[in-house]
């Protein structure tokens, strides 16, 4: 896919966290790896560095957990990718193609990237309960 693991999870789990962002209740990583189906010990380090970039916010004690650190209205998809990502702007993140189909691909792409700029996580729909 265009993602890297670390992004297919941060964006997994995000949608499971409250909205409201820092106000919001918070959610054990546990629970949020049982949640989006990912491996918890894995996620705690895509976390760690969301936290790290501010991003996501850790609360300790019982209500505890991960909160957004601003709300969802306020994130876009292509914030929590360079969050994860070392280079600084999207275009260098995913590079344009080359060859005979560079200019399909790279029609495809710039629409891709304006999707990760315009789709606010508030955007994405959250999961439905299971069953």
């Amino acid at each position: 896919m265009f993602f890297s693991r670390a992004q297919e999870v941060a964006l997994a789990s995000l949608v499971h966290l409250d909205r409201r962002g820092p106000a919001g209740a918070g959610r054990g990583v546990r629970d949020l790896a049982a949640a989006a189906g990912v491996p918890a010990p894995f996620l705690s380090k895509v976390l760690g560095r969301l936290v790290d970039r501010g991003l996501l916010r850790s609360r300790r004690g019982r209500k505890g957990g991960f909160v957004l650190g601003r709300p969802a209205a306020e994130i876009t998809l292509a914030d929590v990718v360079l969050a994860l990502e070392r280079k600084g702007d999207l275009e260098a993140a995913f590079r344009a193609p080359e060859g005979a189909a560079a200019p399909l691909f790279a029609r495809l792409r710039g629409d891709f990237l304006e999707t990760l700029r315009a789709t606010r996580l508030a955007d994405v729909p959250p999961p439905a309960p299971p069953d």
